[in-house]
């Protein structure tokens, strides 16, 4: 499933959630009472969503998370982790107030942490390295029927070529020069099929040659003949290869067999996968990920499909498939945080004014 309908389902989801599905797009500014003037949020970089520029925030979800702020007429310090697996440790630690990433609200969590209102619906996808594509060597592509189709015509035409220049070559002198085509037919027409073989491949031995005029001009027509033979040869070969690259080794959970999978450590979409019995291999970030695929320590992966739209392609990762399952995507926050009411009324305004939808757009179309 692409971004943009991620997006369209993630903004009418949501509007259904807060109860403002038919909301005018010009929401009034809401005034808040908040319990101070300055918080702590934690982030981890998680491109798109969070990018660390040097110590200030990029990325869509920061940019919401400031438009919040700026609503709310807070200030906040950013504290900074290596993983997505810290940041609730940060505020279970009391070290943050807010977890800005796109976290999932699982049972487990919601155990532990409060979570406000979604902020976008996305889930997981599938993705592969476009390295797998490569894996469809020359050999598998000679036994398709289109190709060995062109070596059928092409043997067929070197035995019938074969056996006309040695009738018209042969020499019935045993003690013929060297190049002559023998008399017997068995090693004659070997001789014949050997020169048009070698003529039409362009080698050119120079071992057997035809001297009469009609030999000769036999000569031409099967060089002329071998020009278009390769290039259908070629054609087709490259056909294969083509299409066999351009479709998805995997498409779901069922087609992965045994194969590993990657995944960031710590999200909900490692629980999924376990609970669903795939063998996975957590990785601290998403780069670390992307990396292990394009290098060949995992075919697979499984991440946001905005990951995978827009990291992905620096690695040579595409997403596959539709989105496993569908998620909301959060902000997290201590259990029975003061400040969960009033970040939700000033989500729910950037949700029905359209500033959500504008925020995530701008920044995947890159402007």
């Amino acid at each position: 499933m692409g971004a943009p309908i991620v997006v369209g389902i993630a903004v009418g989801l949501v509007f259904t959630i807060i109860g403002w599905g038919g909301a005018s797009a010009s929401a009034q500014a809401v005034e808040v009472e908040t319990p101070s003037d300055e918080l702590r949020v934690v982030m981890t970089e998680l491109e798109p969503f969070v990018i660390d520029d040097d110590g200030e925030a990029d990325g869509f979800y920061a940019e919401i998370w400031s438009e919040v702020a700026g609503e709310l007429d807070v200030n906040y310090n950013i504290v900074w982790v290596d993983s997505f697996g810290e940041l609730l440790e940060a505020i279970e630690a009391g070290r943050a107030d807010v977890a800005v990433a796109p976290l999932a609200p699982t049972a487990e969590r919601e155990a532990q942490f409060d979570f406000t209102s979604a902020v976008i619906t996305s889930g997981p996808q599938l993705g592969y390295s476009d390295r797998l594509a490569s894996r469809v060597t020359i050999l598998r592509a000679l036994v398709d029927t289109r190709v060995l189709r062109v070596l059928l015509y092409a043997m067929i035409g070197v035995v019938i070529i074969g056996h006309l220049i040695w009738l018209i070559e042969r020499n019935e002198d045993e003690d013929g020069p060297e190049d002559h085509f023998q008399s017997g037919y068995l090693p004659g027409v070997w001789d014949g099929i050997w020169w048009t073989m070698v003529t039409a491949t362009t080698v050119g031995y120079g071992d057997r040659t035809p001297k009469s005029p009609l030999g000769r001009g036999m000569a031409l027509i099967v060089m002329m003949f071998s020009l278009v033979l390769v290039g259908a040869f070629v054609s087709q070969v490259t056909t294969v290869l083509t299409e066999s690259s351009a479709t998805a080794p995997f498409t779901g959970l069922d087609d992965l067999g045994d194969q590993q999978v990657g995944v960031v450590e710590g999200t909900s979409f490692e629980a999924f996968l376990n609970d669903a019995g795939v063998e996975t291999v957590p990785f601290e970030s998403q780069d670390a990920m992307f990396e292990a695929a394009a290098d060949g320590r995992v075919d697979a992966v499984v991440a946001n499909p905005f990951a995978l739209s827009e990291l992905g392609p620096n690695y040579g990762v595409v997403g596959t498939g539709d989105v496993l399952y569908q998620e909301f995507e959060t902000f997290g926050l201590a259990e029975d945080s003061p400040w969960r009411e009033p970040i939700n009324m000033v989500l729910a305004n950037l949700q029905t004014s359209g500033e959500v939808e504008d925020i995530v757009n701008r920044h995947l179309s890159g402007s």
